[in-house]
Formats: C-alpha cells, structure tokens, sequence
C-alpha cells in the first residue's frame, strides 16, 4: 500500500485520504470486491477513469485511476469480476488503484472490511 486511509500530510495543510492507494503496474486486472452493480463507469474530476459499485445494504466501492474500464453503467458483477485495468489517469504521479468503500453515506477504511490485506480480493 503506498497511501492509506485517512489524514495524510502532502504539502502545506494535512488533507483526508479517503481510500487507499495501492501500487501496481499499468494494466494490472481491478476487480469487484463484491457482487454489485455499476453505478457509474467514465471519467471523474481528479480520479481519471472510475468504477463505481453499488454493493447493497449502503455498501458502494469505487476503483480510480484505471487505464480501461471494462463495465458500463446499469451492469451486474459478480464478485471478482473483472471491471478495469489499473493505470494513471486523473491526477496522480504515477501507476496505482485508488480504492475507496463508502457505508451509509461516508467513506471508511477499506482494510478491515477486506481482512487487513489491501488488495487480496481486488487486484490481479
């Protein structure tokens, strides 16, 4: 994991990491955490190519930075399911999927919902 969640220092004022960022090479397979639905696959300001995944039960993930998305809007997937390729589009200084798990409305750590071992379940 090259950023974790939460406060981060990345210039003058601290600022709040809201997923996790994982370091991988381009192209590398993203997939599902969950069975879900796309919410939204297309560009966003600032995370490039995105994936958003509406889990149920409040539970969304989103998947940025990607070099491809695989998926359209309105989608079915399955867990695991392939949904993009890792990349660098967006602001960032290099290759890495951002990873973000949203709950009621706010983002948390995505780490213990994953069994603490940051891309197990979303990364190939």
């Amino acid at each position: 994991m090259s950023s974790p969640f939460g406060l981060r220092l990345t210039g003058l004022r601290p600022n709040i990491h809201r997923g996790v960022d994982l370091e991988v090479p381009e192209g590398t397979l993203v997939r599902a955490m969950n069975d879900g639905r796309v919410r939204f696959a297309g560009m966003m300001s600032g995370y490039g190519n995105v994936v958003w995944l509406e889990h149920g039960r409040n539970l969304l993930s989103l998947y940025a930075h990607l070099s491809r998305i695989e998926v359209a809007r309105g989608d079915q997937v399955g867990a695991g399911a392939v949904i993009g390729l890792s990349g660098a589009t967006g602001d960032v200084t290099g290759p890495h999927l951002h990873f973000e798990v949203w709950r009621w409305g706010r983002e948390v750590d995505p780490v213990p919902l994953l069994g603490g071992r940051p891309g197990r379940h979303y990364l190939d």
